[in-house]
């Protein structure tokens, strides 16, 4: 009899093992912790907060884009694009442009954004991997917000 089915929300340390999105049948169950094979074939133990139970569609990230131009701005609007159909949008920035926006006179003189990601720098392929990272790790949607139109 096979075991019940549960679907990956976050890899965390087991990108060996795990794929945001794929569904694993449960070998073994304990408290905090599902025993499955992973995808190396292997049978692992894996906590529970790494899966949502049942043979769930996660929508992943298809595609992005600036919604500024990243050469004029601090902080840089980007959309995001899920499989799903829906949209969400961060703020993007670097260090240095960070640091660039705080030198402007601005009340109050802090802010907290928890859609603001900040990366090494405004390349593409380096926005790419960072958000890519956020999706596996299911951090994306903490650090967006939803896009109505």
């Amino acid at each position: 009899m096979e075991g019940p089915i549960i679907t990956c929300i976050s890899i965390g340390v087991y990108a060996h093992a795990l794929t945001r999105g794929n569904k694993y049948i449960v070998k073994k169950e304990d408290r905090d912790k599902y025993r499955i094979i992973g995808n190396h074939g292997k049978a692992v133990w894996i906590s529970k907060a790494h899966f949502i139970e049942g043979n769930i569609e996660v929508p992943y990230l298809e595609r992005w884009k600036f919604d500024d131009n990243p050469k004029e701005f601090d902080l840089v609007e980007v959309t995001l694009t899920f499989s799903d159909g829906s949209e969400r949008w961060s703020l993007v920035t670097t260090p240095q442009k960070l640091v660039n926006h705080f030198k402007k006179e601005m009340e109050p003189p802090g802010f907290n954004i928890k859609h603001l990601i900040i990366t090494k720098t405004m390349d593409h392929d380096d926005i790419e991997k960072t958000l890519k990272y956020l999706e596996v790790n299911d951090e994306l949607t903490e650090a967006s917000q939803s896009l109505e139109r």
